[in-house]
């Protein structure tokens, strides 16, 4: 695994024993972009080839279109190295709140329908790399996986939720978001205060876990949800054994202490956070955004509401609320279908490209 110099040195510091070996990649290369196109993909290319004639991989898989991607898809369109380029929604969709710079948007229409297999997580993030120019033979849509036992196994959610101060008797929403424009984390709290105001609301208890999540108290105690809201950062860290852990078992211990998972995204290729939830059997409250819709079926899975929009998330978090038939039949479907959802199907698809890829 290439990974930046940052990353490699903090895995090493934190002595994290990964089963395969670790390479860094040159730092600050990609900064160049800002500067000159041209230098920084020379640069690149340069860096690509290094490790190339170093190590002798037969195939590449290479995260996100930017900035890796479209290096890759350079260079491999000059040097036909066999290799695969993995979409992650953010990157496809120019949308308000993603996070591809603007300069970085021409560069994925010149360089990313040149590359010799991509893969989408989603069907509207097929669309996208569609409207790019991407042939749709060049296209395999695998999306994320999960590993349905760790959240499903039976837990004493009143234990759980002591860890945290959490009250035994609420009803708890969760969200495994960052805090990020694209999440509209904004819109999610004013709903849940909203959600507070229903026949049952007093008794709802909001979690939201993500990075920089702990910078939204200010924006909960300005709107009265003090007590009734926890907010956390967990990183993730190695196992008793040694090998990475994700998500961490803090995490997973979450899930299986909530009763319901809701999600306010603007934008979303394929949800890892919702297919834990469903994994967990939590009922969804989450917004119509493709990427979400390719997991959730409004009414079977929860329920889909509008993008930034308070009212219509607390008023689906008030029918989950006040329905537990439902509830319960809604979490026995998202069970079922997580098991869809392994990472046994994900591998297998992705070995078969590699070798594909490696036969032409």
């Amino acid at each position: 695994m290439i990974l930046p110099k940052s990353l490699h040195r903090r895995l090493a510091d934190e002595n994290w024993r990964l089963p395969y070996p670790t390479i860094p990649y040159p730092a600050n290369l990609w900064s160049y972009f800002k500067r000159s196109a041209p230098l920084a993909f020379w640069l690149n290319r340069c860096a690509l080839a290094r490790l190339q004639r170093r190590h002798r991989f037969d195939v590449w898989h290479t995260v996100v279109l930017t900035p890796s991607g479209v290096c890759f898809a350079d260079w491999q369109s000059r040097c036909g190295i066999p290799g695969l380029i993995r979409a992650v929604g953010d990157d496809v969709k120019a949308v308000a709140g993603a996070e591809t710079p603007r300069y970085f948007l021409p560069l994925i229409e010149k360089h990313i329908p040149r590359a010799q297999r991509l893969v989408s997580l989603s069907r509207d993030m097929t669309l996208g790399l569609k409207r790019l120019g991407v042939p749709g033979e060049r296209i395999e849509l695998v999306p994320n996986a999960v590993n349905h036992s760790r959240f499903s196994a039976p837990a004493n959610k009143a234990a759980l939720r002591a860890v945290y101060g959490i009250p035994a008797e609420a009803f708890v929403l969760l969200c495994v978001a960052r805090n990020h424009p694209q999440k509209d984390l904004p819109t999610l709290l004013h709903g849940f205060q909203k959600a507070r105001l229903e026949p049952h609301g007093k008794h709802l208890h909001l979690v939201i876990v993500g990075r920089g999540v702990p910078d939204l108290r200010e924006a909960a105690t300005a709107l009265g949800l003090t007590g009734s809201i926890t907010l956390l950062e967990i990183q993730p860290s190695p196992s008793c054994s040694g090998l990475p852990e994700y998500p961490p078992q803090e995490l997973v211990d979450l899930y299986r202490a909530a009763d319901a998972f809701v999600l306010s995204s603007l934008i979303e290729g394929f949800s890892s956070a919702l297919l834990e939830a469903m994994a967990a059997g939590l009922p969804i409250v989450a917004t119509r955004v493709p990427g979400i819709e390719d997991q959730i079926e409004d009414g079977k899975d929860g329920f889909l509401v509008p993008t930034r929009s308070p009212e219509s998330l607390a008023s689906a978090i008030a029918r989950l609320v006040d329905q537990p038939t439902q509830r319960l039949t809604i979490s026995k479907a998202v069970q079922s279908k997580s098991l869809g959802y392994s990472w046994e199907k994900v591998a297998s698809v992705y070995l078969r490209i590699y070798q594909e890829l490696q036969s032409v």
